[in-house]
């Protein structure tokens, strides 16, 4: 009899734990959708504003498909930020110039390293820590003054999003990390210029 009555309450426990967790699952599952849904409407408004200022851009790569963006990612071992994809297929694969501002063809990615062959295995980001230089993927090769944003690929968030860093070429370190490509685009729609120059305010990395 207490063998039987063992064995229910296990069964009860069991079936509470699964339970719980398909509503976990289901929680974590709207809060995902949630923070795309976010990102899509913050995007597709910053896209509009660059589509409104079209005379200011110049050879804007062709727009992606899904297929197009999932053979990338194939390349590069990593799954894109959401924002990012939204940006590639509703306004294009880079350009010569937005705002004063290029941006590379994800398709011919590029990182870091790559271009800067005198950097070490680690870099420093300023007033946090080291991160290693294989895991930056540039957003750009190089700007006007010689610098680059990167992503920050190891700094996966929940949501998918990757930070970005400027590379600086004048101390070679990582500076004014901002938290995600939406929060870049929009710091670009603001200044319409070089979105490092809108940050570096005080001119600590004497871009002139």
């Amino acid at each position: 009899m207490k063998l039987k009555n063992m064995q229910k309450y296990g069964l009860l426990i069991f079936i509470i734990s699964i339970v719980l967790s398909c509503v976990q699952n289901k929680k974590n599952e709207n809060i995902n959708s949630e923070q795309v849904s976010t990102t899509e409407k913050q995007m597709k408004e910053l896209i509009r504003i660059l589509n409104a200022d079209s005379k200011q851009h110049q050879e804007i790569g062709p727009k992606l498909t899904d297929n197009e963006i999932q053979e990338v990612e194939r390349k590069i071992g990593l799954t894109l930020p959401e924002s990012y994809k939204i940006f590639l297929k509703e306004f294009g694969n880079g350009a010569y110039w937005i705002y004063m501002t290029s941006l590379d063809d994800i398709k011919r990615f590029s990182y870091l390293k790559e271009y800067r062959k005198e950097l070490g295995n680690t870099i420093e980001l300023v007033g946090e820590k080291e991160i290693e230089v294989n895991t930056l993927l540039s957003l750009m090769t190089e700007d006007s003054n010689g610098g680059a944003w990167v992503w920050l690929t190891s700094e996966n968030s929940e949501s998918g999003e990757w930070p970005l860093a400027y590379y600086s070429l004048s101390d070679k370190k990582l500076h004014y990390k901002v938290k995600n490509f939406t929060e870049w685009l929009r710091l670009l729609t603001k200044c319409k210029s070089e979105v490092i120059r809108e940050l570096d305010v005080d001119d600590k990395l004497g871009l002139g």
